[in-house]
């Protein structure tokens, strides 16, 4: 659009600028009611400023009336102004613009207000798209600098400043005292919505609090004194249906699974000890549906300063589930497991040491024996169970046992050598001995 006529015709317009911004600016305020809640001066003073230089590149000047627009925007977007709003604002503006320049436009420009026609709404959809890019980038910062408040004050529940955890505990709305678990998961499982949560390369972690109605023996004052300006980490007991009937009861539609696949014995009738104090053997909750990956649930602590011991026994219990299981494991559910995954470096040591030859063996031979093996210790020591297992005659069983004898030393009849058996198995699913090991 160079030459004399659009110009001449821009300059002219130009001239009037101020006057046009004020006129403009009290018809996007009157249009736009989100618009309305900005002064009057501060929405002619960018009115001003697009007009100028939309103005100024029409008349075939090299001003970009995207970077007013993108500047303008990031403004109205840290303010809260919907971007729609602003996106209406700007079709206002431009047919604001169109009605000024053809009110302007002489017989002998005719062809200029065509051309500045075609110019005016392809122009309009450059600078929508530009306001939208501004306002994706501002938002895409504010969630950086919520997630970097929300870790500060996560990590700040695993210190040792009372007061700093009482900070944490208010900011992110969870009482300082209650029924509280920590969940660890893998870096790609998904946790409850409205748990706390801290997201690290390896691992996602949560803390999740239980409602205070169902934290029998709390004084009201346990809990946040007031409304809190983020959601209380807490889970929708029951959310599956039911009380719970087991340590993963409501998890994974089914109850937990022990040592190679087998479910864990009863509680004690007594009472227990929790690793974070107090009885153990209560009810534990249904939680809302953890699927798609390893999780590990602490047992229930009752202060926020017990967080930090709270994380160290989930971490635990996820650890005790193997890698590529999806399953949940809430602290003690696997007992041989936990105790491997807290000194991995011994139980490969030993596990190393009790299955000896049987790890020199080519890699069918040493998987057969050792399914075997699990599966006789999943039918809880009956040989005719675990050949139905495997789908082969007990006879063949007990030959495939005979020969995990020879190997190892160690029977499966004697309870003592059986234990060290099971030990070494266990390890080696849970630290994934690489193939032919």
């Amino acid at each position: 659009m160079n030459g004399p006529g659009p110009a001449a015709l821009t300059a002219r317009l130009l001239a009037r600028v101020d006057e046009l911004a004020i006129l403009l600016a009290r018809r996007v305020r009157a249009a736009e009611i989100e618009l309305a809640v900005v002064p009057e001066d501060d929405v002619a003073s960018v009115c001003a400023e697009q007009l100028r230089v939309s103005l100024a590149h029409l008349g075939g000047g090299s001003a970009s009336p995207a970077d007013v627009a993108k500047a303008n925007a990031r403004r109205r977007a840290l303010r809260g102004i919907p971007l729609a709003a602003l996106l209406h604002s700007y079709r206002i503006g431009t047919q604001f613009l169109w009605e000024r320049i053809a009110a302007e436009t002489t017989p002998a420009e005719h062809a200029v207000l065509i051309e500045s026609a075609g110019e005016l709404w392809l122009g309009l959809d450059l600078l929508s798209e530009t306001i939208r890019e501004a306002y994706r980038e501002v938002e895409a910062e504010r969630e950086l600098r919520d997630r970097l408040d929300r870790d500060r004050l996560f990590d700040a529940l695993l210190g040792t400043d009372p007061a700093r955890i009482r900070e944490a505990a208010d900011a992110l709305g969870l009482p300082q005292r209650g029924r509280f678990h920590v969940i660890a998961a893998d870096a790609t499982a998904d946790l409850p919505a409205t748990a706390v949560q801290r997201h690290l390369p390896a691992e996602r972690l949560a803390v999740i609090a239980m409602p205070a109605a169902l934290a029998p023996g709390l004084a009201p004052d346990d809990t946040p004194s007031g409304p809190s300006t983020r959601p209380l980490g807490g889970p929708v007991i029951g959310a599956l249906g039911g009380p719970s009937n087991g340590p993963l009861s409501g998890a994974l539609g089914g109850p937990s699974k022990g040592p190679l696949g087998r479910p864990p014995k009863g509680s004690p009738s007594g009472p227990s000890t929790s690793p974070l104090g107090g009885p153990s053997n209560g009810p534990l909750p249904s939680f809302p549906l953890l699927a798609g990956g390893r999780f590990g649930v602490s047992p229930v602590y009752h202060q926020l300063s017990q967080t930090a011991a709270a994380l160290r026994l989930a971490r635990l219990a996820l650890a005790a589930v193997p890698y590529g299981a999806e399953a949940v494991c809430h602290y003690g559910d696997r007992p041989i497991a936990t105790l491997i995954a807290g000194s991995p470096e011994t139980a490969d040591d030993l596990a190393r040491r009790i299955l000896g030859p049987l790890l020199d063996l080519p890699r069918d031979e040493r998987d057969t024996l050792m399914s075997t093996a699990r599966a006789w210790f999943d039918a809880a020591g009956s040989t005719p169970a675990a050949a139905t297992a495997l789908f082969c005659h007990r006879n063949t069983v007990r030959y495939r046992l005979g020969k995990l004898h020879e190997l190892t030393g160690r029977s499966v009849d004697h309870p003592v050598e059986a234990a060290e058996l099971l030990l070494a198995l266990e390890t080696i699913t849970l630290l994934e001995y690489p193939k032919g090991v």
